[in-house]
């Protein structure tokens, strides 16, 4: 009997199935073997696609960003609640995402920065744009905060976005590490209480679902 054709694996799905593979066992750790089997591409088919491991490694990052950050930097860069709300989606998301089963643990640019094994410079310059990138979009969505009177308009964006920007590389830590669900709830809640607040303004803040902090 005559053999069907191989299936044809699209770009997009390849690209996925590497970045998994990257997240996973970071750029030292993976092999254009690993890459080539997870794809399920034969390597110069990844070559003729995508470039060399360096190549696959940067695009495998923008993937990342694009497909799991995208979308939560711009519902808070919308900032259609109360930052303190806001905030707290954007800090839960990145713990569904850091326990979600169906990816590898963590966060693929946190573990990048952690990981401090880089194909080029380059990979380092990327990785550092990325976390900046972040870095901006918490800081712009605070700035709005102080606009809509819901921060003291003398509160410091600056330490408060250096301090949320931790808050997100923390939880990614320690969803890796093996914190549970409530763990990572009570750390959250914890770091918005730290927040500097307007007092008229903490009234329009949602409540959590439910109040880990209080007795």
């Amino acid at each position: 009997m005559a053999r069907g054709r191989p299936r044809k694996i699209s770009t997009k799905d390849a690209l996925h199935s590497v970045m998994l593979a990257f997240w996973q066992n970071g750029y030292s750790g993976t092999s254009m073997n690993d890459l080539s089997e997870a794809s399920g591409m034969a390597k110069p088919g990844l070559y003729a696609a995508f470039g060399d491991k360096e190549a696959l490694f940067e695009k495998a990052l923008l993937h990342y960003f694009e497909t799991y950050g995208g979308p939560v930097f711009g519902r808070l860069q919308q900032a259609r609640r109360h930052f303190i709300d806001d905030f707290r989606d954007f800090l839960g998301a990145v713990a569904d995402l850091t326990l979600d089963k169906s990816t590898p643990s963590g966060c693929f640019l946190v573990n990048a920065l952690v990981d401090c094994t880089y194909g080029s410079e380059r990979h380092q310059e990327l990785v550092n744009g990325l976390r900046e990138s972040r870095y901006t979009a918490i800081r712009e969505r605070l700035i709005k905060a102080v606009a809509a009177g819901e921060m003291p308009s003398d509160a410091d964006v600056d330490r408060a976005a250096t301090f949320l920007d931790g808050q997100f590389s923390a939880i990614a830590m320690l969803g890796r590490s093996g914190a549970s669900d409530a763990d990572l709830k009570i750390f959250i809640e914890t770091g918005l209480g730290a927040l500097p607040v307007c007092g008229a303004s903490r009234a329009m803040a949602d409540e959590p679902e439910t109040p880990i902090l209080r007795q």
